[in-house]
């Protein structure tokens, strides 16, 4: 299943290219207004379109679509962001992958390539304290691993029977990532697969250099910055106890902030949403940001088109 979000002509060309790969097709679109031409010309390609409209984020358009491939009678449904590039290999590779750790609940992923600055995430390791960098090869087996991102993730039949839908209170930012330790709290294994990449863009990534330093901002938006702190809080208030790892997602909303007084633009919007966000990922405020503070949000709604999903 694919998630949607004005998506350009580009992505909407892969998608209707990837149909020819895969079982089965699920397009989500999370912008805001149906497109009656793009419900046509996916309907002639046998994909099914689900008009989501963003009314649950990222969260709510991967429910939606893992329950209609389901119901379709799929054994592991795979999760596609339109800015990511799926590799020939990669429905091959994780068909089989599927036959071998059948029927056990799992959720597999590829290596992600970052192309906006051109190197792979870390696949990481953890024992619920501390986490460590794996060192992958091409040749290697498959790895456990902590987390996940969504895009290019498996999720099979059973670990989804089990573990549930993804959790639509967080909306968007730390979605997959509170899914991720779900799985671990329910001993469902993650596992990354080092023999596929899968090209994605993360962000609006931007190099900076500062003298001989060089730092990476993302320049998400306020909203952003919003949900990646109240939920990077909500992370830590539900499984910080037990996986005190969980709290570095606080950390990085610690760099961000310095990242933002430093490089970024719309310093105070951003740094609002954050403090915003941290008092609300305290008192369990969640939902879209319209709904938990709609005075924020028409504060800082100039100039934007709907929070991404």
């Amino acid at each position: 299943m694919v998630v949607l979000f004005h998506p350009t002509a580009e992505q909407i060309g892969r998608i209707v290219a990837l149909r020819r790969r895969c079982d089965s097709l699920a397009v989500v679109d999370n912008t805001l207004q149906p497109d009656d031409r793009l419900a046509a010309l996916l309907d002639g390609h046998d994909i099914v379109l689900i008009h989501e409209g963003n009314r649950n984020g990222i969260a709510g358009a991967h429910n939606r679509g893992l329950a209609d491939q389901f119901d379709r009678g799929m054994d592991a449904v795979v999760l596609i962001d339109q800015d990511s590039v799926v590799p020939d290999r990669y429905f091959p590779v994780m068909r089989g992958i599927c036959r071998d750790l059948a029927p056990q609940p799992f959720l597999v992923g590829p290596r992600i390539f970052d192309e906006v600055v051109q190197q792979y995430l870390p696949v990481l390791q953890s024992n619920g304290v501390t986490a460590r960098r794996v060192d992958m090869r091409d040749d290697a087996g498959l790895q456990r691993c902590a987390v996940l991102i969504s895009s290019g993730c498996m999720i099979s039949r059973a670990a989804f029977a089990t573990l549930g839908p993804f959790d639509e209170t967080l909306f968007i930012d730390h979605v997959d990532t509170e899914y991720c330790f779900r799985a671990r709290a329910s001993d469902i294994p993650l596992y990354v697969t080092p023999s596929l990449t899968l090209s994605h863009r993360i962000g609006d990534r931007r190099r900076h250099k500062l003298g001989p330093f060089e730092l990476t901002t993302m320049n998400h938006p306020w909203y952003r910055r919003y949900y990646s702190a109240r939920n990077g809080v909500q992370l830590a208030l539900r499984y910080g106890r037990r996986y005190p790892v969980v709290i570095m997602a606080n950390l990085f909303t610690v760099w961000e902030v310095f990242h933002i007084a430093l490089l970024e633009d719309a310093k105070l919007a951003k740094l609002a949403g954050i403090v915003t966000g941290l008092v609300d990922g305290l008192a369990g405020r969640l939902g879209p940001v319209e709904q938990a503070r709609p005075g924020l949000a028409l504060r800082f709604a100039q100039g934007r088109r709907g929070t991404p999903g």
